[in-house]
């Protein structure tokens, strides 16, 4: 009995020790978006030809991405400290920072609702999602030097 006791402790132990970094959390999410994005621009620019079942795999992966975006965990106040680019902007306007995740998030939705038919139509939505970043990145992103 004290051995089932003793491993249920550590257990416990281990688990309040392995917290996750939320800027580490949030840099592995960005950087997982800016890869499927990445893709998708490859196929836009001629580089990749256009494969539809491709093309829609992509746009669900970066919907799920967008879906796994929790601001309050991403980014908790004391996060802007570090080895970070989230500017102070996020934690002054956290409702304009989730609204511009919502949009992304429904921008992916849609773009996943209605796949594009070819490489001018997921250029469209592509500039639809680029945009989002781009908006979001201007207002609550410290450019790197």
């Amino acid at each position: 009995m004290r051995k089932l006791v003793l491993a249920i402790s550590m257990l416990a132990f281990a688990g309040s020790v392995a917290v996750a970094d939320p800027i580490q959390d949030r840099q592995a999410l960005m950087k997982e978006r800016g890869k499927l994005a990445g893709q998708l621009s490859k196929v836009v620019k001629g580089e990749e030809d256009f494969d539809a079942a491709a093309v829609l795999a992509t746009l669900k992966a970066l919907q799920a991405n967008a879906e796994k975006f929790d601001a309050e965990k991403l980014f908790p106040a004391g996060s802007d400290k570090g080895d970070t680019t989230a500017a102070p902007k996020i934690w002054e306007d956290m409702a304009g920072f989730k609204a511009a995740e919502d949009k992304f998030l429904a921008d992916a939705k849609a773009a996943v609702a209605s796949p594009p038919a070819d490489a001018d139509a997921l250029k469209a939505q592509l500039n639809t999602l680029g945009g989002d970043c781009g908006t979001c990145h201007q207002t609550y992103r410290i450019k790197k030097s």
